[in-house]
């Protein structure tokens, strides 16, 4: 009971932020310095996890694909086509936001979680800062911006270094592989791809935001927020990736 009115508070305290959030950026009151901060620190620092991560990715479902369709079928031509559809539709929003969520979520708990411990939250009211204005809406913001980008990135890498495998695997050339996949991938999937990775991003951005605020107490306060983090950003992401898959593709 303790920890549904737990979880529950915690939706609401999301609900509420992002609230203000949203307000803050309608009326135009943003940091672009901060901002631009938060890019940099969110996108530049996620670059080599998201590109190794989607680089083999890319390799494994050519390993799979490439020698089951080449082997049984003798339809290696629609190897391109099958990693880019699963690449774009589902994998690449997934996986990056994952990774995301692993490595600046996680980030993003423990910093405001010590300042909160620190009693720096504190501090800022006094001054008449508002919190959210100050510490939410850059990085909201910032994982709006990001996340579809590093998405993009991974798709490509992770389809590219597909055709690089097959070509050595199955010696597909590499105009047949960009010709099956120019053939299948259509602008509305890329579309879905970065509409989902922006809602991820920010739910993100949020999620974390809130439990760096909720933290009381002192260093293990701010490891739980940071575990709660990712818990909670990971099954978002399914939960959102879900819907939004069923919106758009279901029958």
């Amino acid at each position: 009971m303790v920890l549904s009115n737990e979880i529950i508070s915690d939706i609401g305290r999301s609900g509420v932020n992002l609230w203000q959030a949203l307000i803050f950026i309608f009326k135009g009151k943003v940091d672009l310095g901060d901002t631009a901060i938060q890019i940099q620190k969110a996108g530049i620092g996620s670059i080599f996890i998201v590109a190794i991560t989607a680089a083999f990715i890319g390799l494994a479902m050519s390993t799979q694909l490439a020698k089951e369709l080449f082997n049984r079928y003798g339809a290696e031509q629609l190897v391109g086509g099958l990693v880019a559809i699963a690449i774009v539709r589902e994998l690449a929003p997934v996986i990056t936001s994952i990774v995301v969520a692993g490595r600046v979520g996680a980030a993003i708990s423990a910093e405001i979680g010590s300042m909160k411990v620190s009693e720096q939250i504190d501090a800022l009211e006094v001054l008449g800062i508002n919190p959210i204005k100050y510490l939410l809406v850059p990085r909201l913001l910032a994982a709006a911006i990001v996340s579809p980008l590093l998405t993009v990135m991974s798709a490509l890498i992770a389809i590219l270094s597909g055709m690089i495998l097959t070509r050595a695997t199955v010696n597909l050339n590499f105009s047949v592989y960009l010709d099956s996949v120019r053939t299948v991938l259509e602008m509305r999937d890329i579309f879905i791809m970065m509409l989902k990775s922006l809602i991820f991003g920010s739910a993100i951005s949020i999620i974390a935001t809130t439990t760096g605020l909720i933290a009381r107490g002192g260093a293990e306060a701010v490891g739980n927020g940071a575990t709660k983090t990712v818990v909670w950003s990971i099954i978002l992401i399914f939960t959102f990736n879900y819907i939004i898959t069923s919106i758009f593709f279901g029958v």
